[in-house]
This record gives structure tokens, C-alpha cells and sequence, in this order.
């Protein structure tokens, strides 16, 4: 979808000289484009989201992910934060639930995660992410005494005793986003790319040093 936008102009007319009105510039145009993924999480959709799955998605606003899963035939279900401790759904009604990025606003995330088992058919899947705390640069920022990354953090070892204690059989649970170059102080003011290949190697052996986020999913068998 494209929108013109043309901006008017005052024409001061000269005696004895015709008023020509300018050509509308065709190269004005504002291109409205998708909200974009992580490549991460795209990822993890991928892999763990069929097409044409009925999706449970905690949490509302997420544009860009609605729009993958529309544009994957999903039949998406969203539901707020609060509601997900006591879902008013059927046993066994979903393909796959979603918690991206609300971990943190979730009220009890411990009977949240066995709503969510309660709801997959088995085969379901749990996708979850939220900020690793542990993450080495946001271990600098506190020993500098800055407060970055605390709020909706979630190690990986509290997310995967979350996901088996909430009843899911098969968890895996990974690093997300960190890179070296980016997330250096001052030297990510000129390199805004994410982690190299050997960093994303390293990531997945060593999540909670290296993920900037930690991604997890569990399966209900």
C-alpha cells in the first residue's frame, strides 16, 4: 500500500508571465511497510509453528508477529496478560501458544505455564522469550552501576524449571540476540549487526553469558 504526499507550494505570480503548476513528484511516496521480527524469534516460529496452527498469544500489541502468523495462515487468538492464569478455553484447542516478550507482566507465570500445557493438544508447543539478566553486558552495566535490562528478565535455568514444573515433557531452552561488536560501549554506536556465525555457535553452548534474550520452547507430549 503507497500513499502520495504532496505538499502544497504558494505560486507568486509575475506580471505578464503565465502560472505554471508544478508536476506532482512521483517519487513522494511513503511505503508502509511490516512490522519486522527478530531473527531469533522468526526463527523459532519457523521451526515450532506450522501453517494454518490456531495460535493462543499472550499479551497485545505484537504487530509483527500477528502479521507472520496471518501471513502463515494461522488463526491467531490473542488474550491479555492477566487472563492467562485462569484461560476460558477447552482442553486440548491449540496448536501452539505464544508468550513473547510479556513474561514479566504475567501474574503467577507458574500457573500461567499449566493453563498454557492445559489448553495445547499434545504435540503443542510453548514458544516464550524474555531479557536474559545474565547476559555479559548487562552484567557490565551493573557492576558500572547502570540498571539495564532488569524488567521481564528471565534466566535460563528459571525458564526451562518453569516450563517442566507447568507439566511440558520436552523443553529446549537457547540464547537469543547477543552480539560482541554492538553491544560494546561506544563501538556500537558504528556497528549495529547482529553476532557473527562462531558468536551465534557460542551462543547456543553458553546461553546465559552470550544471549541477549533467552528463547524457550516446550512441548506438550
Amino acid at each position: 500500500m503507497s500513499i502520495a504526499i504532496y505538499e502544497p507550494r504558494r505560486l507568486h505570480p509575475v506580471e505578464g508571465r503565465p502560472v505554471r503548476l508544478p508536476a506532482a513528484p512521483s517519487s513522494t511516496l511513503v511505503q508502509l511497510q511490516p512490522p519486522e521480527l527478530s531473527p531469533a524469534l522468526r526463527g523459532l516460529l519457523e521451526t515450532f509453528v506450522p501453517r494454518g496452527a490456531r495460535c493462543l498469544a499472550v499479551g497485545q500489541g505484537n504487530r509483527a508477529m500477528r502479521s507472520w502468523l496471518l501471513g502463515h495462515d494461522c488463526r491467531p487468538v490473542e488474550v491479555s496478560a492477566s487472563q492467562a492464569t485462569a484461560l476460558r478455553f477447552e482442553d486440548e484447542l491449540f496448536d501452539a501458544a505464544l508468550v513473547i516478550g510479556v513474561l514479566d507482566q504475567l501474574v503467577a507465570p507458574d500457573l500461567a505455564a499449566i493453563e498454557l500445557c492445559r489448553v495445547l493438544r499434545p504435540g503443542g508447543v510453548l514458544l516464550v522469550t524474555a531479557i536474559n539478566p545474565c547476559y555479559w553486558r548487562y552484567r557490565l552495566d551493573r557492576a558500572s552501576g547502570a540498571t539495564r535490562g532488569s524488567s521481564g528478565a528471565a534466566t535460563p535455568h528459571y525458564l526451562r524449571r518453569l516450563l517442566l514444573q507447568g507439566g511440558f515433557s520436552l523443553v529446549g531452552v537457547e540464547g537469543q540476540d547477543g552480539a560482541f561488536l554492538r553491544d560494546l560501549p561506544l563501538a556500537g554506536r558504528l556497528c549495529r549487526r547482529r553476532g557473527s556465525g562462531p558468536y551465534r555457535l557460542a551462543e547456543r553452548l553458553f546461553p546465559s553469558l552470550l544471549g541477549s534474550q533467552v528463547g524457550a520452547f516446550a512441548i506438550r507430549v
